[in-house]
């Protein structure tokens, strides 16, 4: 199964030396009659300003661009719901654990959360509770704000797709989410806490990540984390697009 994050062309230039290896990656998707879910952004800001793209433009793109989407899954999706504060470290393990919270619990924001359950996530997920009490105020201030949220853009919504994903792997033993797209500490990143979450084994595809100019790598959380969340049919179809010649 692979994931491709944000290739669309709003962020065009910043993936143009990975389109060789994605068109490559594709056809071998389509071969295969593999799954391919093609994740975008669709947002305009407050002011109005467009950040990301419209399905027909997004369609009308890969078509130009001769990539293969054969048994593809568009997902439109926001972007931001993980302050950059928790992206690393014990932190990451505390952003973790409250998404995996707000997912069991139907809730959207850490705000949600009541002080004591929240002290009780982050002594869990923090080895030197105290310490991070003290030294991280405005990680505790991010959290109160509701800086760790479920996207409130995901097509299909979130525990369904996350759903799909474990019965897709149940069906394939020994299959693992493979994931691209970009940008790395970006909006990547933020699916990949997603899937940490959930508990969902996945690695990336260095070749087709891509980021911006400052970023470095880092590497995929790639462990076999034990499910635990019910497995429900998916109910949003997957699309036959047949968009280019391989």
């Amino acid at each position: 199964m692979l994931l491709c994050i944000d290739f669309q062309p709003a962020y065009a230039e910043s993936f143009d030396h990975t389109m060789g290896a994605l068109r490559k990656r594709l056809r071998k998707a389509s071969s295969k009659r593999e799954e391919v879910h093609f994740i975008y952004n669709e947002v305009f800001s407050l002011e109005g300003e467009e950040l990301g793209d419209p399905l027909p433009r997004i369609l009308h793109w890969c078509c130009r661009e001769r990539l293969l989407l054969k048994n593809t899954r568009m997902i439109r999706k926001n972007f931001g719901w993980v302050s950059h504060l928790f992206r690393s470290g014990y932190e990451r393990n505390v952003a973790r654990s409250i998404l995996r919270h707000l997912m069991d619990n139907s809730l959207s924001l850490s705000s949600e959360i009541g002080a004591t359950e929240l002290e009780r996530i982050v002594a869990s997920s923090h080895d030197d509770f105290d310490g991070f009490w003290d030294c991280s105020p405005a990680a505790w201030q991010e959290i109160n704000s509701g800086a760790i949220a479920m996207p409130f853009i995901f097509e299909g919504g979130v525990i369904p797709w996350i759903e799909s994903l474990r019965t897709s792997l149940s069906k394939n033993k020994g299959e693992i989410v493979e994931v691209s797209g970009g940008f790395r500490h970006r909006c990547l990143d933020e699916m990949c806490l997603l899937l940490e979450a959930g508990e969902i084994p996945y690695t990336l595809n260095e070749a087709i990540v891509y980021s911006l100019q400052d970023e470095e790598p880092f590497h995929a959380q790639n462990s076999d984390f034990p499910s635990d969340i019910l497995v429900t049919k998916d109910s949003t179809p997957f699309l036959d697009l047949g968009l280019a010649i391989a």
